[in-house]
């Protein structure tokens, strides 16, 4: 009897140990780490590209981004020569971004707005800045086919978008993608860049769709 007791009391003291040395090799007192605090996540990391809506092979240079988090925080970057910006914003916050052109181009392009979540640990956004003296069409239904795919790294796929009614001129979506898992270009295609589960977006004015997007080693 004796002897179990003495045995069940080396294994708690083994497994206090064990946590203790666990503890320290995730880097100091906390679980997150030792930088991040309990339910406090890590920030989510926003690459955007802005382009001309009606060339998208067309970067806007210089454009100032301006992103109002619902916290009252704002962040102000400017698009670098291939028209991206990359910001650090708080996790699981509702964001309004505004896109205003470059100076000088005041009179060819207008602003552009969206909306998003930080819900991943990245973010990647296309954000296409329309022309002035062209009206943005009303849409009633927008999809996206496919609604889930599995995808292995380095593999790709092209999401299309479905609106009705059927639009007169070709329409240059919002895209963006969330969970770090890869890259989507202006016309939608998709490229698997590491594993993990995550989802691809897309806005046409005021419509939303999404696909579910799995990717596995290769």
């Amino acid at each position: 009897m004796m002897h179990a007791v003495m045995k069940r009391i080396k294994f708690a003291l083994w497994l206090f140990l064990s946590v203790l040395v666990w503890i320290e090799g995730c880097g100091g007192s906390d679980l997150t780490g030792g930088s991040v605090p309990i339910g406090n996540p890590s920030p989510t990391r926003l690459v955007g590209t802005v382009i001309d809506e009606n060339d998208p092979s067309v970067p806007l240079a210089d454009a100032e981004v301006e992103i109002a988090v619902e916290d009252g925080t704002k962040i102000v970057a400017k698009t670098d020569a291939s028209g991206m910006f990359v910001i650090e914003l708080p996790r699981n916050k509702r964001c309004t971004l505004k896109v205003r052109p470059p100076a000088g181009l005041e009179l060819i392009y207008r602003e552009q707005v969206d909306e998003f979540v930080t819900d991943a640990d990245e973010i990647r956004l296309i954000i296409p800045v329309p022309r002035r003296g062209m009206m943005a069409p009303v849409f009633a239904e927008l999809q996206i086919q496919p609604k889930e795919v599995i995808l292995r790294t380095r593999e790709s796929v092209r999401f299309q978008i479905q609106l009705e009614p059927s639009p007169q001129r070709p329409i240059q979506p919002i895209w963006s993608v969330h969970g770090g898992i890869g890259v989507i270009t202006p016309d939608g295609l998709f490229i698997a860049t590491r594993p993990g589960k995550g989802v691809v977006r897309v806005r046409v004015g005021h419509l939303r769709a999404e696909a579910i997007v799995t990717v596995t080693l290769d």
